[in-house]
Formats: structure tokens, sequence, C-alpha cells
């Protein structure tokens, strides 16, 4: 019998997990407006960019990513929220020159993978067909993307292997959590229980480890980033725990035997 706690869980997690999933861009876009001047100079000086360039970069990305969060949060227009989010993700990696920056890479696909899920989760509600497609069901639609965002999520496996050479016993215990966690997701396993322990795992190492607001400039917006990065990939974790893992998984396997 469902509690009133139950009930109330089950109708603010998904408008959470979105939110979260979505703190990532908030927070740059927020940075961008306040460091305006500075992101402006540094893509002129430093990047040897125009200033009509730069300005549609910078106002792109503020625009681009703030509306899209909002949007993202609503479940307005989703198609199109992730198409631009994802566009503002592809744009910086390339503007500031962090192609081969194995941690930005992997955390982008990590984030990547929630943008998926959302559109999994729209493919389920809406009769919408896109150019380019293959003409299969929305819910084929829909478990297809819900793989692949299953698949990029366990990028954050990777993305913590790499993200510091210092393993001390906080590292060790992320990257066995997680790993195991990860393992499980791909297949399919248990994947509602695994992603909401990941998500609340994340979220209290977020916190224990990445309290940005203690530290002072310059490494206090190092932290920062690290701190929405994975409370967005948290995010991404937890509306994978409200939705399951789909089709494609041994989940559904053993319900059907």
């Amino acid at each position: 019998m469902e509690t009133t706690l139950i009930r109330n869980y089950k109708k603010w997690s998904p408008i959470i997990a979105r939110t979260f999933l979505v703190a990532t861009f908030i927070e740059d876009s927020f940075r961008l407006i306040l460091q305006y001047d500075q992101q402006r100079r540094y893509m002129v000086n430093v990047r040897a960019y125009n200033s009509f360039i730069t300005f549609l970069f910078l106002w792109f990305n503020i625009i681009g990513q703030l509306g899209g969060s909002i949007l993202a949060i609503l479940k307005k227009w989703t198609p199109y929220t992730v198409l631009c989010l994802s566009l503002t993700t592809i744009s910086q990696t390339i503007a500031y020159g962090l192609v081969t920056d194995k941690l930005t890479i992997f955390r982008g696909l990590s984030v990547t993978g929630g943008l998926l899920l959302l559109l999994s989760d729209y493919f389920v509600k809406e009769k919408t067909l896109f150019a380019g497609l293959p003409e299969i069901d929305e819910d084929n639609k829909s478990n297809y993307f819900r793989l692949a965002g299953r698949l990029l999520l366990v990028f954050l496996f990777i993305t913590q292997f790499f993200s510091s050479l210092n393993w001390g016993i906080a590292k060790i215990i992320l990257v066995l959590v997680t790993g195991v966690g990860c393992i499980l997701i791909i297949i399919g396993f248990k994947a509602k229980e695994t992603a909401l322990f990941i998500s609340l795992f994340l979220i209290l190492f977020d916190l224990c480890i990445n309290h940005w607001w203690t530290y002072r400039l310059p490494k206090r917006d190092f932290v920062k980033y690290d701190f929405f990065q994975i409370l967005s990939i948290s995010g991404g974790f937890l509306l994978l725990a409200n939705m399951g893992a789909g089709s494609f998984s041994m989940d559904e396997k053993k319900k059907s035997l």
C-alpha cells in the first residue's frame, strides 16, 4: 500500500531528476553572464576569435543553455531542447580547445546519456516522427534511446578513472561503487534500484567532496564545475531509476520467462 511519502516521491522525482540533469547547463549559463567580459577577452585574445563570432558563441550558449534547461524541466519541445543543449556542449568543447581532453569528453558523454533518456521519455508519450529516423513505433524508439542513454551514462566510470591520478580512499570507493553499478546498468539487471542507489551515492559524494562554497577563487570555479557536472550525471541516473531500463535489458527478459 502506497504511503503519502511514496506518492509524493513518484510525483516530484521526475521533476527533480530533470532539474539535476540540466544543473550544469544552468550553472554554466550564469557563469557566462557573470564573467561575460572576462570570457569575451579570453575568446578574442587567447583563442583568437573575432568579436562577432565571440558575441554569437557566448550568447548562443547563454540563451541555449538557460532556455533549454527551463524547457527540459518543463518537458516542452523535448527533441529541440535536447538538440540545443547538445549543441552547446559540442560548441564549447570545440571553442575552448577541449576536443582532446579525456575528462571533458567523458563527462560530456555522460550528460548526453541523460539527455537521451529525456528523448526516451518523450517518445513514450508523444506520437512524433523525425525525418531520417526509421519509421518504427514509439515504444521501440523509446527503448533505443533508453539503451543509448544507459550506455553513455556509464562513461561516468571512465570519467572518474581518468579524472585524477591521486588515488585516495574516496576515489577508490567511488570507482568501485560506480564500476559495479554501471555494469549492472549496462546489462539492465535491477536497473531501477541500481540507478537510484548510484544517484543518491553520487549526490552524497558530491556534497562531501566538491563543496565549492568553502573554496576561494580561482580553485572555487574548478570545484564548482566538478560539483555541477556530477550533479547532472546523478540526475541522469535518477531519471533512469524513474523510467527503468526498457526492453533491451535482463529485467525485461525475466518478465517474459
